[in-house]
């Protein structure tokens, strides 16, 4: 799917679906006064919530990462990679691991600027690390929070 948005919009509209058909089971079956009844609707109902607590603690960082992306295009001040690609787009490990040591090098000289830690999130992320893209860009969020 092309469109993190759509494929969150359709997550979601299932979890609300699945919430609708099956709340008024889980009810039920939590008013049965069977201990295994009252544990499968509890679970029927908390599973879904946590699934709407992630989709939405993952759409509030996707939303707050694209700001910061809208905010340095707009500005004009995109970090630049010199990345020599693969025939499928993706980067290749060395010049993934030069740009990585370039941004890298920005964060330790600089590293309260939310600018340098988007740029390492993008260079964690051609490098394949995406738990630590997923950091740095946390990173990112945090510092430009006014």
């Amino acid at each position: 799917m092309k469109s993190p948005k759509l494929a969150a919009f359709i997550s979601l509209a299932l979890l609300v679906a699945y919430l609708f058909l099956l709340s008024s089971w889980a009810i039920h079956m939590i008013l049965t006064g069977v201990v295994i009844g009252m544990v499968i609707g509890t679970l029927l109902m908390v599973f879904p919530a946590l699934g709407a607590w992630a989709i939405y603690r993952e759409y509030r960082f996707g939303s707050a990462a694209e700001k910061l992306g809208k905010r340095l295009e707009d500005a004009n001040e995109w970090p630049v990679f010199q990345l020599v690609l693969r025939p499928s787009g993706r980067p290749t490990k060395e010049s993934a691991d030069e740009n990585f040591k370039v941004f890298h090098k920005q964060v330790e000289q600089k590293s309260d600027d939310w600018r340098n830690w988007y740029a390492l999130s993008l260079a964690y992320d051609a490098c394949g690390d995406r738990p630590r893209a997923r950091q740095a860009m946390a990173k990112a969020i945090s510092l430009a929070k006014p």
